[in-house]
């Protein structure tokens, strides 16, 4: 059975009725069939919101993904990260889980800290960018086969992202593809 991983984008295009939520309450329908697994990640919940604020609790996401249909997804954990993990949420992490997360990191944002930059515009921008990278790390990690993401960046580093262990990278309607019988 394939194991889709939703990034963050397909859960605001499912919160925001947005075009590709179309293709992605298909997976939905597939995943209630039995027909795939389906798992978000919990560093998703540490995304700008669209107003420009965090979420204040976990819960909030919780409710978010409630709302889309998504609360019995898979959870995957992604690195405990300072200013950006929620407590239970996250994995300790020894030298090896963080070399991958610095590997994917180099992949698709070479040069990023992994502190905090001074200023509020700035800090969202590196959040943003840390995230994806946890979520790539996450698919990697906990082995979930395809990323399902229309973020251009995924799509346009992929081949460097499989050689780091990214089995799959598909737009929300090529992951409808992988589901038709």
């Amino acid at each position: 059975m394939i194991k889709f991983t939703l990034d963050t984008n397909c859960i605001i295009d499912l919160e925001e009725n947005r075009p590709d939520s179309v293709y992605l309450k298909k997976l939905l329908e597939a995943w209630h069939n039995d027909n795939i697994n389906l798992a978000v990640v919990a560093v998703s919940a540490s995304e700008n919101q669209p107003a420009g604020e965090i979420n204040n609790s976990y819960s909030q996401f919780e409710k978010k993904l409630s709302s889309v249909g998504l609360s019995d997804a898979t959870e995957l954990l992604p690195l405990a990260i300072w200013d950006v993990f929620y407590w239970d949420h996250a994995l300790w992490s020894d030298e090896e889980m963080k070399k991958l997360s610095n590997d994917i990191r180099d992949v698709l944002f070479p040069g990023i800290s992994l502190s905090p930059p001074e200023g509020q515009k700035e800090e969202r921008i590196w959040r943003n960018k840390l995230c994806d990278v946890l979520v790539v790390w996450c698919c990697i990690f906990h082995g979930w086969d395809t990323l399902v993401t229309r973020d251009n960046n995924f799509h346009k580093k992929k081949k460097d992202l499989f050689k780091l262990g990214v089995k799959n990278i598909l737009l929300p309607k090529e992951a409808v593809e992988l589901c038709k019988p």
